[in-house]
């Protein structure tokens, strides 16, 4: 008569403990206008359809320039419209571990400003942090302009 013992081994436990770490974001308020666009009071309510369909077009137009640009590009949120013709104020989130400088994050909106049909962008109108971003290409045509005015000068002194 054959015996069989048997033994019961309690099962294993494992326990894991879920790590949630919190990345610091840094905030950059920039603002642009839309010259040839007109403000409207609805605007002023960030409720309104067209606070929320702007506010849409701009996020979606204007994150994937800041995304190519900059690795820590987060988010970008528009806060508020203001008039002269349109004033459009958002903040830019970058992980803080990285953050470009004012003039960096403005010229990213001044070079695709060309490139954006959605909306207007007055590429003198761009500041960050309340810092004026001059664009570049308002420098390109006045030394254009300062050359031909150097040349014609020259050309016509010596004619004399």
């Amino acid at each position: 008569n054959a015996t069989t013992n048997a033994t019961t081994t309690p099962a294993a436990t494992t326990t894991t403990t879920a790590t949630t770490t919190t990345e610091v974001v840094t905030s950059r308020r920039m603002s642009f206008r839309s010259a040839t666009e007109t403000f409207t009071n609805d605007l002023l309510n960030s409720s309104s359809t067209s606070f929320i369909n702007r506010a849409s077009l701009l996020k979606k137009t204007l994150e994937p320039f800041y995304r190519n640009s900059f690795s820590t590009f987060r988010s970008l949120n528009v806060v508020s419209f203001s008039s002269g013709s349109i004033i459009n104020n958002m903040d830019l989130n970058f992980a803080s571990s990285s953050v470009p400088n004012n003039t960096a994050i403005g010229n990213v909106l001044i070079s695709a400003a060309s490139n954006i049909t959605a909306f207007n962008i007055d590429p003198t109108s761009v500041s960050v942090n309340g810092t004026q971003v001059s664009g570049g290409v308002s420098h390109k045509i006045s030394l254009i302009t300062a050359s031909c005015l150097v040349l014609l000068s020259w050309l016509l002194t010596s004619q004399q």
